[in-house]
């Protein structure tokens, strides 16, 4: 079967669009599928497009059949300049392939952004593929949710865009149950929406012994005497929590003396922790390196800090992939989220770390205070056990198949 996979983000961009879309894309390809990757000149999370990706107008990797296509507006800040970026790939993408000599069985498109799978449905249109949408996190409701978007024209625009999408959807794939609830509000035909979640790669995350992380500290400059805290991921803004923990970090109440802050991703908000917490603790910042490295990283850590906003309600399912990768790496989780959420269940019925309220620094000292008299060891096998059993990720991927079947 011929799949096209039309995504805004794909390697050697980082993040977990990236990583969810490579999975789907390798368990196809095992299963013996033919899989063209159409995809923008990589330039997240970086802003900039990188330098080997710039001389040419279309840049093609022969080896793996992805296409790079140009995209403009890139780096900016604000949500029109974001807008124009998303906008301007979606439309010379889509003009790009109605005029190529291909025509897939299927096309599979990941959002957000929202923009780059309605190019990629009007094209299965054309083309009268079968159509399959990915949805990471379900935009505009999440937008609004976070108060990145304010109702108003935008999202009423927005919102049209999506009910195009799912109605013009052959299958709906969401990364958990509370997506699949309000995705099924949304559309007629109940039995058209599944869920595929995220996961973690047991073989790339996965425990070290005591010799490897002291060679990996010593490696990294981090103390080897000290108590690692770990947060790793991106810095945008979203989800995560980059405000609270910096003043988790920078709070008096926090023994510092014993901890380290080891920091492993970049963002908007980057810059903004860097200050917050200069001369508060002993740090060392990270902004880029391969996954493989990354796990060794956070193996090499102690506790994995997960700082999640509050919402007035859980609009999607919430579950940051870094939970599952943490503990796959054999680390208990310092986790802050609402309760009822779904990533609040299975932390729950996991057990593998301490979760407490969001919004709160003083929540997150009192749960590290909690944390630290527990045996963190234990947990972290604990942790990985229950990530074999249940969110492996390659496993997890297999689900596509089943999907095309």
């Amino acid at each position: 079967m011929k799949i096209l996979y039309y995504s805004h983000f794909y390697k050697p961009e980082t993040g977990a669009a990236v990583i969810r879309g490579e999975y789907f894309v390798r368990a196809l390809r095992n299963a013996g599928h033919d899989v063209l990757i159409v995809t923008p000149k990589p330039n997240y999370p970086h802003g900039k497009i990188l330098k080997e990706f710039r001389s040419k107008t279309v840049v093609k990797n022969e080896k793996e059949n992805i296409i790079y296509l140009p995209i403009f507006f890139v780096g900016s800040h604000s949500p029109f300049g974001r807008l124009l970026s998303y906008v301007s790939y979606s439309t010379i993408s889509f003009f790009y392939l109605l005029f190529k000599r291909y025509s897939p069985d299927v096309v599979l498109s990941s959002s957000p952004p929202i923009f780059t799978s309605l190019s990629a449905v009007i094209y299965s249109k054309v083309k009268k593929s079968k159509f399959i949408f990915d949805i990471r996190d379900i935009w505009p409701d999440i937008g609004i949710e976070l108060g990145i978007l304010k109702k108003g024209i935008l999202t009423k625009g927005l919102s049209l865009i999506e009910k195009y999408i799912l109605r013009n959807s052959d299958k709906i794939i969401v990364t958990a149950k509370g997506d699949k609830e309000n995705i099924l509000a949304k559309i007629k035909d109940k039995n058209k929406c599944e869920v595929i979640y995220n996961g973690a790669d047991t073989e790339v995350f996965k425990p070290i012994s005591e010799k490897e992380k002291i060679t990996i500290r010593k490696k990294y400059s981090i103390p080897v005497d000290k108590i690692v805290l770990v947060y790793f991921g991106s810095y945008n803004h979203g989800m995560n929590d980059i405000e609270t923990l910096a003043d988790f970090l920078a709070s008096e109440r926090l023994k510092r003396e014993n901890l380290f802050f080891l920091s492993i991703g970049q963002g908007d908000n980057l810059n903004f922790l860097r200050n917050k917490i200069k001369e508060k603790i002993n740090c060392k910042f990270i902004e880029a390196l391969p996954a493989k490295n990354v796990a060794q990283l956070v193996a090499a850590a102690d506790i994995s800090v997960i700082p999640r906003k509050s919402i007035v309600k859980d609009t999607g399912g919430n579950i940051p992939v870094k939970c599952f990768e943490s503990w796959a790496a054999g680390l208990p989780v310092l986790l802050s989220n609402i309760d009822g959420a779904e990533i609040s269940k299975i932390f729950d019925n996991c057990g593998a770390g301490i979760r407490v309220q969001p919004d709160s620094a003083d929540a997150l000292v009192n749960g590290l205070t909690e944390l630290l008299s527990k045996d963190l060891s234990a947990l972290g096998k604990k942790g990985r056990t229950f990530v074999e059993e249940n969110f492996d990720r390659k496993k997890l991927s297999e689900k596509l198949i089943e999907l095309l079947k």
